[in-house]
């Protein structure tokens, strides 16, 4: 029997030697970098990150859209145009929306991007309209409340048998209001009254 117990002990012995001696390279490791900051430190002044600075009023109006607004010649709105109202969230979640911006509000506009309308239904009359390519789940990048649009449309569609994620185009009215819930930012644009483009394929 002690003869069993002799190579359990050499093994036992061995293990605390091996994580004895991992434990103090990492120490040395950890004594060389912190040393290192040290001396870099000391040898040049810490690099300071200047702030965001605000979206300027000239950097919206560079992706302004064509159109007049109105029903019959939309507004033709790009995305770099919605995204650049993110810059106005304050830190409790609050949002000042720019006036190049705000002024769409009202107005009839188009705007092209990837369709998700609700699962397990046959129609709908209400559809997400975004930038990024996502199915809902975990496929794609999740939107945020600047890179999608929610819309409500005129008349319900078909969307039994169709993909999920499709490509088209929603025009109607624009409403930017900000949905929060506590702190955080959920949605800031709808679209009213609208007709999509692109669920029929």
């Amino acid at each position: 029997m002690r003869r069993l117990w002799v190579p359990v002990f050499l093994l036992i012995i061995a293990a605390v030697a091996v994580l004895l001696h991992r434990t103090r390279d990492e120490g040395a490791l950890t004594s060389e970098v912190v040393v290192t900051r040290a001396d870099a430190a000391e040898s040049s002044p810490p690099a300071t990150t200047p702030p965001t600075p605000p979206v300027e009023a000239a950097e919206i109006s560079a992706t302004e859209p064509n159109g007049t607004g109105s029903e019959r010649d939309p507004y033709r709105l790009n995305w770099p145009l919605l995204i650049a109202a993110e810059h106005a969230v304050s830190a409790d979640g609050s949002i000042t929306v720019p006036k190049e911006i705000a002024k769409y509000d009202g107005t009839h506009v188009e705007i092209s991007g990837f369709l998700a309308p609700p699962v397990a239904v046959d129609r709908t009359s209400e559809l997400l309209v975004m930038r990024n390519r996502w199915d809902g789940c975990c496929i794609g990048t999740p939107p945020t409340a600047f890179d999608c649009v929610e819309a409500t449309l005129a008349q319900s569609v078909p969307v039994r048998g169709r993909h999920l994620i499709a490509y088209g185009t929603i025009r109607g009215r624009l409403r930017i209001e900000p949905f929060r819930v506590g702190r955080y930012l959920l949605g800031l644009y709808r679209i009213e009254e609208g007709t999509v483009d692109g669920l029929d394929r």
